[in-house]
C-alpha cells in the first residue's frame, strides 16, 4: 500500500515526465551540435549551464499542465517549477545516488527542510506549498537525460549521508510513472519496486529510458 502523500507526489510530478525529458534531450542535442568543444572534462561545468539554459528556453514553450516555471533564471541559471501545491528545484546530479548538499546558504538550507511524510492513517500535508522537492538530472554518455525526484528532510554537511524520505526516478512517460509502486525501507525511504538498474557506457548506474 502506498502512502497517500507519496501517491500525490507521484501523480503531480507525472505530468512533467514527457516535457522534462523532451526539454533536456533537445537541449543536449543542440548543445552537442553547436558546442561540441564542451565535451571536454574541463568544460563540464559550462556544458551543464548551457544545457540548463536551453532546457529553460524549451520548457517555456511546452505545455506543463498545472506546472509553471518559477524563480529567477537570470540568477545563475536557476530552474524552478511550481504547481501551487509543490515546488521543484532542478539540480544537476553526478550519479544516480548523488544528492547535492545544501551548503551554507540559509535560503537553500530552508528549502531542503520538509516535515516528515505523514503515516498511512493521517491526511496528506496541507498548505500553500506542501512539499519542496528536488529534481536531480544528469545526461548519460549516450546523451539521454535521467531524472530523480527527491524529498529532503533538512540540511547535512558535505560528505555526510543525505537526509531524504522519498527518492524515485522520473520515468519517460506519465503512464509508466503512475504505475510505479513503493515499499518502505528500514531507513524510512520510499523506493520503487519494478525498475532494474542498468549501466551506462561510463560504468555508472542508470535507470532504463
Amino acid at each position: 500500500m502506498i502512502k497517500p502523500e507519496v501517491a500525490l507526489i507521484r501523480d503531480a510530478t507525472a505530468v512533467l515526465c514527457e516535457p522534462l525529458h523532451d526539454a533536456f534531450a533537445w537541449a543536449e542535442q543542440r548543445r552537442a551540435k553547436q558546442l561540441p568543444e564542451l565535451d571536454s572534462p574541463q568544460y563540464r561545468w559550462l556544458c551543464t549551464h548551457a544545457i540548463r539554459g536551453l532546457a529553460h528556453h524549451r520548457l517555456s514553450r511546452l505545455a506543463l499542465g498545472a506546472w509553471t516555471l518559477s524563480g529567477n533564471h537570470a540568477r545563475n541559471g536557476e530552474l524552478w517549477l511550481t504547481d501551487g501545491d509543490y515546488k521543484i528545484r532542478l539540480l544537476h546530479g553526478f550519479r544516480d545516488d548523488h544528492v547535492p548538499a545544501p551548503g551554507l546558504n540559509q535560503q537553500r538550507r530552508a528549502y531542503y527542510t520538509n516535515p516528515p511524510l505523514p503515516p498511512f492513517y493521517q491526511e496528506p500535508l496541507t498548505g500553500p506549498v506542501r512539499n519542496k522537492l528536488l529534481a536531480l538530472w544528469r545526461i548519460t554518455a549516450e546523451g539521454a537525460p535521467l531524472f530523480r525526484i527527491v524529498r529532503t528532510l533538512g540540511p547535512w554537511k558535505f560528505g555526510a549521508a543525505s537526509k531524504v524520505d522519498l527518492d524515485f526516478p522520473l520515468l519517460t512517460t506519465a503512464q509508466d510513472l503512475r504505475k510505479l509502486q513503493f515499499i518502505p525501507q528500514d531507513e524510512g525511504l520510499e523506493l520503487d519496486l519494478p525498475i532494474e538498474e542498468t549501466r551506462d557506457a561510463d560504468g555508472t548506474g542508470g535507470f532504463p529510458r
